[in-house]
């Protein structure tokens, strides 16, 4: 189990999923998930599990030292909007089919650290696999943590084509 603190932020189906994910398999501690009711009613159900449910996403994302966001396809930018400007030198995993590292990195601030994570859903068994890439700068202590949150979510990850 990682003990660092990540905010969960979103929209869509794949959110409350990765949170249920998370905590199912012990990835991170429920008292170091923080959520935001803005998100949506799904995630109130997630504070009985001793995740953190604050007002906002900016509450959440303060305490993160991980941002992860979820987002459907035509989302991912309204999503990314609200963080462009308090990104700087922190880590965020972008969970969506629009993930792409160019595609993120032109919508948060410049020194954020990203995983972009390319999702795809097979809509007959609603198994998730994801393609990562990684900006330049993105140190490898990081990349174990991030990975096992993104795993939780899909069921194969590959970087660079092969699978991790």
């Amino acid at each position: 189990m990682h003990k660092v603190r990540i905010a969960v932020l979103g929209t869509g189906k794949k959110l409350p999923r990765l949170v249920s994910a998370l905590l199912e398999k012990q990835i991170i501690p429920a008292e170091n998930i923080f959520l935001s009711r803005h998100d949506g009613p799904d995630l109130e159900r997630f504070e009985a599990s001793g995740c953190r449910l604050l007002p906002d996403d900016a509450s959440a994302v303060v305490k993160g030292e991980i941002i992860v966001i979820s987002a459907p396809g035509p989302e991912l930018a309204a999503v990314l909007a609200p963080f462009c400007g308090c990104t700087n030198a922190r880590y965020v995993i972008a969970l969506s089919c629009k993930a792409t590292l160019d595609y993120v990195s032109e919508r948060l601030a410049k020194g954020t650290q990203i995983m972009a994570v390319q999702t795809n859903t097979d809509e007959e068994t609603s198994e998730i696999t994801g393609e990562a890439a990684y900006t330049r700068a993105f140190p490898q202590y990081m990349k174990p943590v991030c990975r096992d949150i993104v795993r939780a979510l899909c069921t194969e990850l590959t970087e660079d084509g092969k699978t991790v």
